[in-house]
């Protein structure tokens, strides 16, 4: 045992030195964080800013939101609108002081790139809202405008008889896109040379209807993917009935294919919902659904786990399931899958039109997140529509860049409608505003604009869009053994 000691003690005295030296050197190996970069430059794009059909008016709107922030910044730089029309296009300056429009021309569709420049880009948020006042396709539809992207998923999207669906592709660069676009139905993948390679040229917009890709086809899903360049895609859904018409709304992008999904947004009116599940991939999915009300969270017992066919959409009515209450959707796959939802609102008397509203899944607010347009053109309401799945309460705080706050309670697992528009409401503008989350809980958002009108209902719906974040900067590390002798 004795003979040992000298040999135990000598390891010891051996790993200790190694540790320190092992030690020591890793200490000169800490990577360090290198800090933020802030955003001096963006580009969004409102694809759908269009002045046809007859009676119709477009409008992109651009609102500076930084007072608004909860650290408030007072940006500087410049900001310009191109409407991409290819060698025509024409750019034009934007004085943003704190809000600025670009309106359609009469009977032209029309995309708008938003270009903004300097220590303003990080607090400019931009909405597309275009409004047909009657005729066969009276309706509202808005949504955010988009940074150009080379992944766009869209469940929503119809070819019968009675639907007016386009895809419009914008191209805000300097060289030509290339775009494929996979498209999936009820039945299976649509098989069409006329998807497979579409070239987008610079600076210009192309739409793609729907009806003549999947004629006489419902519930048409779409991936579009850039193989060169990128584009913001948006598609417009457009029904009517005879002369009469069913509403419209642009169907927002959607989050790419997912396990678990949420949809929020659905607002508590007088009509139908629905969810559209599509399944990309090769095996089946199986799918569980809860909703979150103002009465909690659980499981519709009206609302069994449903299939969805590997390369297939299904349409499935969440009517009874919400209750005519407004809510979110919580999806729960063993595949992934993507998914949007919609809502209407019928009127009580059969002379009124009805509108619709298109939903997306989205992520919860993790960052500042704007609207330029809180007004809703005709006089109607503006409304906050809040869910925080799960078991933790949410809350957020509402401001807007004249001063005014107010702060929103979400209890765990349930679903809040507010109206805002007190709040939001100035004397002139767009009334733009900011909703931050500041609780611990999850919290999905949507804003919708509500009218009542004499011919019948007109509303759209927007999931809030994040403000861009500082850009993370690579780590940094002290490494003696790279020192140059």
């Amino acid at each position: 045992m004795r003979r040992d000691t000298p040999i135990f003690a000598g390891i010891v005295v051996i790993a200790v030195v190694l540790s320190l030296f092992t030690g020591a050197t890793a200490a000169h190996r800490t990577t360090r964080s290198a800090g933020t970069a802030p955003i001096v430059a963006r580009t969004v794009i409102c694809p759908v800013v269009n002045g046809s059909p007859r009676h119709t008016t477009g409008v992109a709107t651009v609102a500076d939101v930084g007072a608004a922030l909860p650290t408030p910044i007072h940006g500087t730089g410049t900001v310009t609108a191109t409407v991409l029309e290819g060698p025509k296009a024409k750019t034009s300056m934007l004085k943003v002081l704190p809000s600025a429009t670009v309106h359609s021309r009469d009977l032209t569709p029309a995309s708008v790139a938003i270009n903004i420049d300097g220590t303003i880009a990080a607090s400019v948020v931009a909405d597309q809202m275009v409004e047909t006042t009657s005729g066969r396709y009276r309706a509202l539809a808005g949504g955010a405008c988009l940074p150009p992207a080379t992944d766009w998923w869209f469940a929503g999207g119809n070819g019968k008889l009675g639907f007016t669906n386009r895809l419009v592709l914008a191209n805000a660069g300097s060289t030509d896109a290339t775009v494929a676009v996979t498209a999936w139905t009820p039945k299976g993948e649509v098989q069409t040379p006329r998807l497979a390679s579409i070239r987008v040229p610079a600076r210009s917009r192309v739409p793609v209807g729907i009806f003549k890709v999947a004629p006489d086809i419902a519930t048409v899903a779409m991936h579009v993917h850039a193989d060169s360049g990128a584009v913001t895609a948006s598609v417009i859904d457009r029904r009517s009935h005879g002369v009469d018409s069913n509403g419209g709304d642009l169907v927002p992008p959607t989050l790419p294919p997912s396990r678990h999904l949420v949809v929020p947004g659905f607002p508590a009116t007088a009509g139908p919902r629905s969810l559209v599940v599509v399944n990309p991939g090769d095996s089946d999915a199986s799918v569980a659904v809860k909703v979150a009300t103002p009465n909690g969270e659980f499981t519709p017992s009206s609302l069994r786990d449903f299939v969805v066919g590997a390369g297939r959409t299904a349409t499935v009515d969440v009517t009874q399931a919400l209750g005519g209450l407004s809510g979110a959707v919580i999806l729960a796959s063993d595949v992934p899958v993507f998914a949007s939802g919609q809502a209407s609102l019928v009127p009580g008397r059969s002379r009124l039109r009805p509108d619709f509203v298109w939903l997306a899944a989205t992520k919860p607010l993790s960052s500042p997140a704007a609207v330029a347009i809180g007004r809703e053109p005709e006089g109607g309401d503006c409304v906050l529509i809040l869910s925080a799945p799960g078991k933790r309460s949410g809350t957020v705080r509402l401001t807007t860049p004249g001063g005014r706050s107010r702060t929103i309670e979400v209890e765990a697992g349930h679903t809040v409608q507010t109206y805002i528009t007190d709040t939001v409401k100035s004397k002139t503008g767009p009334w733009p505003f900011v909703v931050t989350s500041t609780g611990d809980g999850p919290v999905y958002a949507a804003r919708m604009l509500l009218l009542h009108g004499a011919h019948g209902a007109l509303m759209t719906t927007e999931p809030l869009t994040p403000l861009p974040l500082p850009l993370p900067l690579p780590g940094v590390r002290h490494d003696p053994r790279l020192a140059v002798r």
